[in-house]
């Protein structure tokens, strides 16, 4: 149940709307669509059993900058596997309120300056929930903050690559649920985002600078690097930090590897995963390599997976 002070929103068709046009927001912030002309980096995995699966490490920001695979990385794969499933989410966005509206009213005031405020407000209107602002976990304050504001495109890549799947008669399944993941952002502490907060809205200009970097090393297949990056916009704090990693990445590797046991076995299957999960220890590519996987790095621009 919602508080009853918040009575300006007591209507339930007013609040599914307003989560609606918020889960838009991320979901544009996350999708993306296909360009031409620049290397479209794959991992291959091959078994010890001879079986390949493919993985696309996907760029969880929705940029023209950022080239898409074509639909015929499908060809003669038996399985599309993504990282979450937002069907269900879609279908029913009252579900998000646990994750992502805080349980009591957010006064942004008490936690920064006047300027910072515009800034913050000024993203929110630009994703369309202003409504929303002050009753927003500071996580999703965050993301809004940092990322650029999402254009309208026909929907995530996920979501087409899926489409396009199905209508091959191609099994499509995920690796968590939707709930896992929004429940791991809901864990983190007010404190990571803050500070978050404080350094883009204070410098929007370095937000620009970040994105800009991190798509540079990711359509240059440097991972490593990307997911240094990564690291080094997170807490700065190294029990802050390590504790961030944990929870939002490593953690989730582990599952995630567990959960493609059989999909490995199998092989024949391209796995759409967030291109941080994939390096360092204990990224996706180490794990896989412990089993005695041979993991190599394609570029699949072609549309062609050898």
């Amino acid at each position: 149940m919602l508080p009853a002070r918040w009575n300006r929103y007591e209507s339930t068709a007013m609040l599914s709307r307003l989560l609606a046009t918020l889960l838009l927001a991320l979901l544009t912030l996350l999708g993306g669509h296909a360009e031409a002309g620049e290397p479209i980096w794959f991992y291959r995995a091959e078994s010890p059993a001879g079986r390949v699966t493919y993985f696309y490490p996907s760029f969880h920001l929705r940029d023209e900058r950022v080239p898409r695979p074509p639909e015929s990385v499908l060809d003669h794969r038996s399985e599309l596997v993504i990282e979450a499933d937002i069907t269900e989410l879609k279908a029913h966005p009252e579900t998000l309120v646990p994750y992502i509206l805080s349980p009591k009213p957010v006064d942004l005031a008490a936690l920064f300056t006047p300027a910072e405020i515009d800034a913050i407000r000024a993203r929110a209107a630009c994703n369309g929930v202003a409504p929303l602002l002050n009753r927003l976990r500071l996580f999703y304050v965050g993301m809004f903050v940092a990322l650029p504001c999402p254009k309208a495109d026909s929907g995530t890549y996920e979501e087409v690559m899926a489409a396009a799947a199905k209508k091959r008669g191609i099994k499509v399944g995920a690796l968590e649920q939707v709930g896992e993941q929004f429940t791991v952002m809901a864990a983190l502490p007010d404190r990571f985002a803050i500070e978050s907060i404080k350094e883009y809205a204070g410098h929007p200009e370095r937000a620009e600078e970040v994105v800009a970097r991190m798509i540079a090393l990711y359509n240059a297949g440097k991972y490593d690097e990307l997911y240094s990056l990564a690291l080094e916009e997170g807490p700065k704090n190294p029990a802050d930090s390590k504790l961030f990693t944990d929870k939002l990445i490593l953690e989730r590797n582990r599952h995630m590897v567990e959960r493609m046991g059989g999909m490995l076995q199998r092989g024949n299957a391209l796995i759409v995963v967030g291109a941080l999960h994939f390096p360092g220890k204990d990224g996706i590519v180490d794990l896989l390599r412990r089993q005695h996987y041979q993991v190599s790095e394609i570029d699949a621009s072609s549309g062609i997976l050898p």
